[in-house]
């Protein structure tokens, strides 16, 4: 029997401090296939975090964009994609 592999790539990091900036690997070109990124982003209590998106696109059936307050499926503020 033969199984194929699908190799992800991870990216992602931490953000912290009064603003930073988040970009997929490759930026501004395209970024591997079966990229997964994950980033956490940190702020002092009681602070906002402002989300900005000044250049976007998600392949459709492919890609997926989470926001969540806390860990993953804790609260989800939305989803786009798929």
């Amino acid at each position: 029997t033969r199984y194929k592999c699908l190799l992800s790539q991870n990216c992602g990091g931490l953000v912290q401090g009064p603003n930073g900036t988040i970009e997929s690997p490759g930026f501004p070109h395209g970024y591997p296939n079966y990229a997964n990124c994950t980033w956490i982003i940190i702020t002092g209590e009681r602070n906002r975090i402002q989300l900005s998106f000044h250049t976007f696109a998600l392949e459709e059936d492919f890609d997926i964009l989470s926001i969540y307050d806390g860990q993953p499926h804790s609260k989800s503020f939305g989803k786009c994609g798929m």
